[in-house]
């Protein structure tokens, strides 16, 4: 190819120039094909920051470095433009539905709790289940299991089994209708007035340990199960509960082996004990030992 058949380089505009800019072209090499083009003085960009002259008319040239000047210091937006989001100036103001004060109404309100993300998991909430004025003894354990979470009732599958089986052992028996699924009535012998629960009522995946932000969003619940019951003892079954329940950031051999009194949300003074959760004793039968102990000295509690 010789010299006459080289095609003549294009004049670009100000909207091509602006582009091969935005595409890392330097200015100065685009200044030499910047085409002279028809001028506007009312859209000259204030940013220029130059006053036109009233000799100047609307097809007057304009020199190409100048016009490329006035376009880097203001440079189009190319491409698509994301719509603004809007933002309130203050968050959405959200009423908290009060607890209610009746049992029927506690329960129906725990059911629909979405106080924490526990509820994306579940499949049933784990209210609690057994005798409901004054029971002899209220038995609270930590978090439902697998088999509780499908039934929708406390100390289900082998962990349940051992809790029966370790409450006979001091003369205690689980409610028939808690077996059931039903609330027993007060009609119910005395050896059998036990109401049992835990701490959390929606069962954490895999069995974890719950976090101390899902304690918090359920112990309103518990605390007004305890002032709702009136027991005449509680026996918490795991540190966890036991941490809980007395506010007290200590091992479970710290606790355990002696008569504590927690105080309910209503200020009533309730004698607890502290064991073992029959799911631990299920992986270290050793504390079967202590367990017994344990369950004897909450047997010794007086109804007062």
């Amino acid at each position: 190819m010789n010299k006459g058949t080289l095609l003549s380089a294009p004049s670009l505009d100000s909207l091509q120039i602006a582009w091969l800019q935005e595409i890392g072209l330097d200015r100065h090499m685009l200044a030499r094909w910047a085409a002279p083009e028809p001028i506007v003085t009312e859209s000259l960009p204030s940013a220029v920051g130059q006053a036109v002259p009233d000799a100047v008319t609307a097809t007057a040239p304009v020199d190409s470095s100048a016009a490329l000047a006035a376009l880097s210091m203001v440079a189009p937006k190319l491409g698509l433009q994301r719509a603004a989001t809007v933002v309130p100036d203050t968050a959405p103001v959200v009423s908290p539905v009060p607890m209610p004060q009746d049992w029927q109404g506690l329960q129906e309100h725990a059911q629909s709790c979405l106080a924490c993300d526990l509820h994306l998991g579940r499949s049933a909430v784990v209210f609690g289940a057994g005798v409901q004025e004054s029971p002899q003894w209220m038995i609270i354990g930590e978090a439902p299991g697998a088999s509780d979470d499908r039934s929708g009732l406390p100390f289900q599958g082998k962990p349940g089994q051992l809790l029966q089986a370790m409450l006979a052992s001091i003369g205690v028996g689980l409610p028939v209708a808690l077996q059931k699924g039903q609330s027993a009535s007060t009609d119910d012998n005395v050896l059998r007035s036990v109401y049992c629960t835990n701490v959390i009522k929606c069962r954490p995946l895999g069995n974890r340990t719950p976090t101390a932000e899902e304690i918090a969003a359920c112990m309103p619940y518990l605390q007004r199960q305890i002032d709702h019951l009136q027991p005449v003892r509680i026996l918490a079954m795991g540190h966890l509960a036991a941490q809980a329940l007395l506010g007290l950031d200590a091992s479970l051999d710290d606790l355990r082996g002696k008569v504590h009194q927690m105080h309910s949300a209503s200020g009533r003074m309730i004698p607890l004990v502290a064991t073992w959760h029959p799911a631990t004793l299920l992986l270290r039968p050793q504390h079967k030992v202590d367990v017994w102990s344990d369950l004897r000295l909450a047997l010794s509690i007086s109804q007062g």
